[in-house]
């Protein structure tokens, strides 16, 4: 059976689903996605995804015609007709086309599924070199701190990166403060302390970041969100990245400066073990 999608209100297959060339996301990036991941059929952290995408909707004026209900019966379906028990889903919601009449206008909803691909072993074992993003990001900016559609920037940084061997690029505001990877959050490790950007420096609320916040005190770790530099990434004992599909990705090295001692260190390899029990608590059955 070829791929299935979920498109609007119906399981298509995937080289047939096809959107309006009004879409307002399409020509105007008027959208917002999330990206989740399955285990063993049952999607990680689900409500957390759906709490950020309508939040995110509703500062942006985005309209999403269908409720939490109804997505989350289309992604079990999708689950469903494509076979996946491990895999990688993708929702998109835009505004829709955009027409003259704002009665006839009606959202657009996009949902994939696929085998989960994980990073390389590697990864974990050795940790990750990071480059610095060139560009910087903008507090005044209404789409940061929001999963927007519009991420090209993004996929720029982390071209750039690659090109030069790093697995990710950390992006700083315009105002030296430390925000965000181009797909994950960052947390540092300094005198047994994890530190992360607040929510408001603005990042990304990531669903991993949640997690491992939450993690961190249940294991006795202390956890401050507070604003951070350049100085504090190169004083830092540990780095590690999230996100849902990397979930806790220690950092070796910030371009050619190595972090703590040039591999993972025991609070990240710490974390990053309750993080996958974590996620097969979570997936073992199906809220």
């Amino acid at each position: 059976m070829a791929e299935q999608v979920f498109l609007n209100d119906a399981l298509v297959d995937a080289n047939e689903a096809a959107v309006s060339a009004l879409d307002s996301g399409l020509l105007y990036g008027a959208g917002l996605f999330e990206t989740m991941r399955a285990g063993n059929g049952v999607v990680f952290r689900l409500d957390d995804h759906l709490d950020r995408l309508f939040a995110g909707a509703e500062a942006l004026s985005v309209t999403i015609d269908q409720d939490r209900a109804y997505i989350t019966d289309a992604i079990y379906r999708l689950l469903e007709a494509n076979g996946l028990g491990d895999a990688r889903l993708r929702l998109t919601a835009t505004g829709g086309p955009m027409t003259p009449d704002p009665s006839r206008r009606h959202s657009t909803l996009l949902i994939s599924a696929t085998t989960l691909a994980p990073y390389p072993d590697e990864y974990y074992r050795k940790g990750v070199v990071v480059a610095l993003s060139p560009y910087r990001q903008n507090p005044f900016d209404p789409t940061h701190g929001h999963k927007t559609t519009s991420y090209y920037s993004r996929l720029l940084a982390l071209r750039k990166a690659h090109a030069v061997g790093a697995a990710e690029a950390v992006w700083f505001t315009v105002e030296g403060h430390l925000a965000e990877g181009c797909v994950s959050n960052v947390f540092l490790v300094r005198d047994g302390v994890v530190l992360t950007p607040p929510a408001d420096t603005p990042v990304l609320p990531g669903v991993a970041r949640k997690a491992v916040c939450y993690l961190a005190g249940e294991h006795g770790v202390r956890l401050e969100q507070r604003r951070l530099t350049i100085d504090d990434c190169l004083a830092a004992e540990e780095m590690f990245l999230t996100n849902v599909i990397m979930q806790v990705m220690p950092v070796r090295s910030l371009e050619k400066h190595a972090i703590g001692k040039d591999k993972p260190g025991p609070i990240t390899q710490m974390l990053r073990e309750k993080f996958l029990e974590y996620v097969d608590e979570q997936c073992r059955k199906r809220p």
